[in-house]
């Protein structure tokens, strides 16, 4: 009994020390989940797959899975935050002001204000050289006092958001509804440190928000109708039906008609509410689930592959209001598709002895990409139930439970979803075999003009190398591809300040996949020797920040 003295005292003191932090952040967190949220067990926790570097054996459970919870409340918890203090700014720009909460950069300034490495657990009990604090060893061997541990920023960075996931667990089965998320929120608010976040409780979101004039204005008896007919379909009662009929119009719709916004900012809230209600489900089903598996799977559930196919199911392309006949044609294809993958996977139940009902729900994977506005207007609908209701989350729970989830009971089905999407194909290439950490995804919007067009809508370029001046020349670069008259946005692959692949698209999401695709192809050509040479590339993956601090969404950009 006497040998585990040592290693029982070591495991009380790393408790003890992960609670101090929570007392001095004033985040009252379970023990456990508080141990978990400070303990890293090897230089490359985030690795999957492969070996564990200088693993520390007995350290307990590791932050990832709490990181990866707190990940998605903290985009979730900001959105909306940003929705209610920002009313008067496009989705871009609400992108933009988001990114300044949630990066990487801003969480590890602020821990470091707090003192939060000092309590991160990095280091395993040494049996050999552990003795009392405090004390004087006056023979033996002595304790190494000069040990340190070494964390990279985007480590202490995860740490935050392991405290987040830590705080949202800690609360989850209190009344009244709403409170389970209060002491995640504080811990958000903490983190956070800005002006767009001052929440202390969920109550103050809804208690900061003020109805727009257009929100509450008379509606016309096509509103009323709308809310009437979804009220029915869907289940719930819009107290504004005017919110509903936003959440259906198209940017090419004319505002001037039913004097209404497009359903641009109503989407930018939804895409967050329903990542949380995902992650949730899945963190729960899946308690022993790894984070690479978690984030692999709710891609597939927040895909636009995913939603728009939902998006035909639930009938929502019949209630948009859009003008744009290139429009029209592709949803009257992308409808026709869906339906008979639909029909032909009944008929396949059947013929299997099944009942009509028991179709695999996997049939939208082999279908074609959706119109992008299809899936926006499903968020959207979220977005203004969620407005509609007081900013209760337990609607979008409902909304999830009714009608996402029936087509994720097996998720076994969507086992290999995630290694056909390109951004998370080239993360793969970079991190296993070219083992480079120095690269990013960089999105920048350029303005609307008349100076070319891109065929198909989406450009392309690929350079083997940049000028090595910095980000901005090595985006700007691509800045004569656009299209005429519409928002666009250019994409690169930068690595080590060289700019690898470039695409230019409607939208962040396409066009992040558009530059991993070009990306990949440069690289597939390329060996490790050549890679590194060409790039300047003498990374270790595991050591320092691995080139994430921008906001890569994978799952939604499908």
């Amino acid at each position: 009994m006497v040998y585990n003295f040592p290693a029982i005292i070591h495991r009380i003191d790393s408790n003890l020390v992960a609670l101090d932090a929570c007392k001095m952040l004033g985040l009252n967190v379970r023990p456990e989940l508080a141990l978990e949220a400070f303990t890293k067990d090897s230089d490359n926790s985030d690795e999957h797959g492969t070996e564990q570097i200088n693993f520390q054996n007995g350290m307990g459970n590791n932050y990832e899975r709490l990181e990866f919870l707190g990940d998605t409340f903290l985009k979730m918890a900001t959105t909306v935050s940003i929705f209610t203090l920002i009313p008067d700014k496009a989705e871009f720009e609400y992108h933009v002001e988001r990114m300044l909460l949630l990066c990487n950069r801003n969480l590890f300034n602020n821990a470091l204000e707090l003192r939060l490495e000092e309590h991160i657990r990095s280091m395993a009990f040494d049996r050999r050289s552990w003795y009392p604090e405090g004390l004087t060893l006056k023979r033996g061997k002595r304790k190494d006092l000069t040990r340190q541990h070494v964390l990279a920023d985007k480590t202490i960075a995860d740490v935050c958001e392991a405290l987040i996931g830590a705080a949202y667990l800690t609360c989850q089965d209190r009344p009244p509804a709403g409170a389970d998320f209060d002491l995640a929120i504080q811990a958000v608010t903490l983190f956070v440190k800005d002006k767009n976040h001052p929440m202390r409780a969920y109550g103050d979101y809804y208690a900061a928000y003020t109805p727009p004039a257009w929100q509450t204005a008379p509606c016309n008896s096509t509103q009323t109708d709308m809310a009437a007919r979804f009220a029915a379909r869907m289940g719930y009662a819009f107290t504004h039906p005017r919110l509903l009929r936003s959440a259906f119009q198209h940017p090419t719709y004319p505002s001037v008609y039913e004097k209404l916004p497009s359903y641009q900012r109503l989407e930018f809230l939804g895409d967050a509410l329903l990542d949380m209600a995902c992650v949730e489900f899945l963190f729960r089903r899946f308690p022993g689930a790894d984070p690479q598996w978690l984030t692999e799977h709710k891609m597939a559930m927040v895909s636009n592959q995913f939603l728009g196919c939902l998006g035909v199911c639930l009938g929502f392309h019949r209630a948009m209001a859009y003008c744009s006949p290139a429009i029209q044609r592709e949803m009257g294809e992308y409808v026709a598709e869906i339906e008979e993958a639909l029909r032909a996977a009944r008929e396949e139940a059947l013929s299997e002895g099944k009942g009509e009902a028991e179709y695999r729900r996997d049939f939208w994977v082999r279908c074609s990409r959706p119109p992008k506005c299809l899936p926006d207007v499903v968020e959207a609908y979220v977005g203004a139930v969620f407005v509609d209701s007081r900013y209760d989350f337990g609607e979008v729970r409902r909304f999830f439970a009714e009608h996402v989830r029936p087509f994720f009971e097996d998720m076994r089905l969507y086992d290999t979803f995630a290694n056909k999407h390109p951004v998370t194909f080239l993360a793969g290439i970079m991190q296993n075999r070219l083992r480079c950490g120095e690269w990013r995804l960089l999105v920048r919007e350029l303005p609307a003009t008349s100076a070319g067009a891109v065929a198909g809508g989406v450009g392309v370029g690929v350079a083997g190398g940049g000028n090595g001046e910095g980000e901005d020349e090595g985006v700007a670069a691509v800045g004569g591809l656009m299209m005429m008259g519409t928002p666009q946005v250019v994409c690169a692959v930068r690595v080590h300040g060289l700019t690898l692949a470039h695409a230019v698209a409607a939208s962040s999401r396409y066009g992040k996949i558009a530059a991993a695709k070009q990306a990949i192809k440069v690289l597939e050509t390329l060996e490790v020797a050549e890679f590194r040479r060409m790039y300047g590339c003498a990374c270790v993956v595991g050591e320092g920040e691995e080139g994430h601090d921008h906001e890569i969404d994978h799952g939604s950009a499908i």
